[in-house]
C-alpha cells in the first residue's frame, strides 16, 4: 500500500490527477472506472487543464461508470451522471462511455450491459474509488456481497442522509446500481482517495483496522497496486507505517 498524504486539498487534487493521467498515456485503449461524487472533482478539474495544456489524452482510453442513484438520470442534478458530465466526461468521446441510467427500470438488463462492457474491454485496468463517510466505494454499502459484476443495492441510512448535500435537498433515493467491489478489486491499478477531517475516522479504520464487509474500502487493503491519495485532515488519525 502506497499513502500519499498532501498538504491541503489542492495539492491532493493535482497528486490524483497526475496518477490518474499517468496510467492514461501508459495504457491507452484500456477501461478505466472514475468515481463520481464531490472528493474527485478537483483532480478531474486538473484532468481536463493537463488535456488543454496538450499533456494527456483523454479519450486514448474506455470508460465505466462506476454507480448511479435509482430514480435519477443525466440530466438530474447530483446524478453521478450528470457530476461526471460536467466534471470530466463533456471533453470525451461519448462513444468510450457507458454509464448507467437511474431511469431505467430494468436495472438487471443494465447490469449484464455494464459487465459485458468490462469484459468487452479485457476488465478495468483503472479505479478511482472514492470512501464514503460509511466506507462505501462506489454503492458498495456496508455489509456488501463478495460476487462479481453489478449489482443494485439498498442504500445504507448513512448514504442516504448525506445525499442531500449533492442534490441540495432531501431526495426519496433509497436504491443504487454500481459495479461490486470484487470487479474493481480486480482492476490492475486501484486508487483510493479522501479528503477533510470528517473522514479521518472511516479512512483509519478502512486502511488500519480488520478488513471487513461492514467497511468495503478496508477489503483493498492487500491489492497488489494500491495507492491512498489523502489530505492532511483525512490522515489525521492514521498510524505512520
Amino acid at each position: 500500500m502506497y499513502i500519499k498524504i498532501g498538504r491541503d486539498y489542492n495539492d491532493l487534487s493535482i497528486d490524483t490527477a497526475k496518477i490518474i493521467a499517468g496510467h492514461i498515456r501508459a495504457m491507452p485503449n484500456t477501461l478505466v472506472c472514475l468515481a463520481a461524487g464531490n472528493t474527485p472533482l478537483g483532480a478531474f478539474r486538473e484532468l481536463v487543464a493537463m488535456q488543454e495544456r496538450g499533456e494527456v489524452d483523454l479519450s486514448s482510453v474506455w470508460y465505466a461508470g462506476l454507480d448511479e442513484w435509482v430514480g435519477l438520470g443525466p440530466d438530474d442534478e447530483g446524478s453521478c451522471a450528470n457530476v461526471m458530465n460536467d466534471a470530466l466526461y463533456k471533453v470525451i468521446q461519448k462513444e468510450r462511455i457507458r454509464i448507467f441510467d437511474g431511469l431505467d427500470s430494468d436495472s438487471d438488463r443494465q447490469c449484464r450491459e455494464m459487465e459485458n462492457w468490462i469484459k468487452s474491454h479485457g476488465g478495468i485496468s483503472f479505479t478511482l474509488l472514492g470512501i464514503g463517510m460509511n466506507g462505501h466505494i462506489g454503492f458498495n454499502e456496508p455489509g456488501t456481497p463478495d460476487v462479481d459484476g453489478c449489482f443494485t443495492v439498498a442504500l445504507d441510512d448513512v448514504t442516504k442522509s448525506v445525499s442531500k448535500k449533492y442534490f441540495g435537498k432531501e431526495l426519496p433515493v433509497t436504491t443504487g446500481i454500481t459495479i461490486g467491489w470484487r470487479t474493481l478489486f480486480n482492476a490492475q491499478s486501484v486508487v483510493l482517495m479522501s479528503s477533510g477531517k470528517d473522514k479521518a475516522p472511516i479512512v483509519k479504520a478502512a486502511l488500519q483496522e480488520s478488513q471487513t464487509p461492514n467497511v468495503p474500502a478496508s477489503l483493498f487493503q492487500n491489492h497488489s497496486n494500491l495507492s491512498v491519495m489523502l489530505d492532511n485532515d483525512a490522515a489525521s488519525l492514521i498510524v505512520p507505517i
